[in-house]
């Protein structure tokens, strides 16, 4: 038991500032009326620190990157006349966001919209656009360095191309999620078998597809910090687990790793990192995991000889799935996707989690199922204490943010 917490915490010193979600991201909206279109655009401010201009520190990020998307952006009319920029000034926003306000006159009815701002210094950069005339919609799409342009003339085509779009980056958001990814690898350790892998799966399927549908039809807010923060705590427990099932000396982990939930949030509630109703949640989080340790317990000892432990696992990664899903909700949520259209980019977004989630499951036991015999007794070990060094990172430092 020593070698393995030591060396949980040898990780835990060096790991990296490894990110959850590490797609380069932008949002914009835009409002044609009349012959004028208006468009906010936004940016996180990090995405702004990859500019050239940014590392000499001499101007603003705000000032940098109005300079970017001036350059880079473009309203053409139906002759295919450039339409002259009227303004373009940055404006208040959230922490860690930048904004800009830009409006364009054309000489004739507004024919398209040209926006490859970030794209030459981020070449996997992700941009979300919505266009309205006055109040309705008129497109909704996503814009990459092959896909600049926004028709403002709606089609089907154009739907069906959003779908594929949003279940391109489903697929992306898993696979680009090191956090997720490190959740399902413990999931697959923990549930032993493919039988068992499957029913682990199918109950973190439909917990996180009923909390990513909740989050964005905005019947449930959540937090995004917070989550982030939860998701990391996931990845620490799945590991724990791991080592509790395999030896009965770590039974009483499950109260130190309460202790632990409860501790963090306690401290950051200290020092101002987390509000009053915060703590509430970390004191929640802190006895969802003794129950869940302590149940695991149980079900190792007997209740699977019962024929429940396929319920019992179904139900626990069910749980498991709720609090990623509102992980998977972020992108969506923070675009404004609230309110329109749903059905398109919900979907392929979904499916395209399902799809990338699946891959992943395959190419690991694609991997595992030839050197399971050749490689050391000891090797599963070294990735549950890695999974959980890294789940313990992502905890506090999130935590802390």
């Amino acid at each position: 038991m020593a070698p393995r917490i030591l060396l949980c915490l040898v990780l835990c010193l060096s790991a990296i500032a490894a990110e959850g979600h590490t797609r380069s991201e932008s949002y914009s909206t835009w409002r044609v009326i009349g012959s004028e279109v208006l468009g906010r655009i936004s940016v996180p401010g990090l995405e702004a620190t990859r500019l050239p201009e940014a590392e000499d520190g001499s101007r603003s990020l705000a000032a940098i990157l109005a300079d970017e998307v001036e350059s880079t952006t473009r309203v053409m009319d139906i002759n295919g006349t450039d339409c002259r920029l009227e303004s373009l000034q940055p404006i208040a926003a959230a922490a860690g966001i930048l904004q800009l306000d830009l409006s364009f006159v054309c000489a004739a009815e507004p024919a398209r919209i040209l926006y490859a701002a970030l794209f030459d210094v981020a070449p996997s950069h992700i941009h979300y656009a919505r266009v309205f005339d006055e109040d309705q919609l008129l497109a909704e799409t996503l814009l990459s360095a092959d896909q600049v342009g926004i028709e403002l003339r709606g089609s089907d085509e154009e739907a069906s191309y959003r779908f594929a779009d949003f279940f391109r980056l489903g697929v992306d958001h898993i696979l680009g999620g090191l956090d997720h990814i490190a959740f399902l690898i413990g999931l697959l350790l923990v549930a032993g078998t493919m039988k068992r892998s499957l029913v682990a799966v199918t109950g973190f399927t439909i917990g996180h597809s009923v909390s990513l549908a909740a989050a964005v039809l905005g019947f449930v807010s959540a937090d995004a910090r917070l989550v982030e923060a939860f998701i990391g705590f996931t990845v620490g427990l799945i590991a724990l687990e791991y080592f509790l099932l395999r030896d009965s000396r770590t039974r009483a982990l499950s109260g130190v790793t309460g202790i632990f939930s409860a501790t963090t949030g306690i401290v950051a509630f200290g020092v101002g990192a987390v509000s009053g109703h915060e703590l509430f949640a970390y004191l929640g989080l802190a006895i969802f995991a003794w129950c869940y340790l302590q149940a695991a317990a149980l079900l190792d000892e007997g209740v699977s000889a019962s024929g429940r432990s396929g319920l019992v696992l179904l139900a626990a990664t069910f749980c498991f799935g709720l609090v990623h899903g509102f992980g998977f909700a972020g992108f969506l949520v923070d675009t404004g996707l609230l309110g329109t259209a749903l059905f398109a980019p919900l979907l392929g977004f979904n499916l395209g989690v399902e799809a990338g989630q699946l891959l992943l499951i395959a190419a690991t036991m694609a991997l595992a199922y030839p050197l399971r015999k050749s490689l050391p007794a000891v090797f599963p070990e070294v990735v549950a204490a890695g999974l959980c060094a890294l789940g313990v990172f992502w905890f506090v430092s999130r935590s802390f943010a």
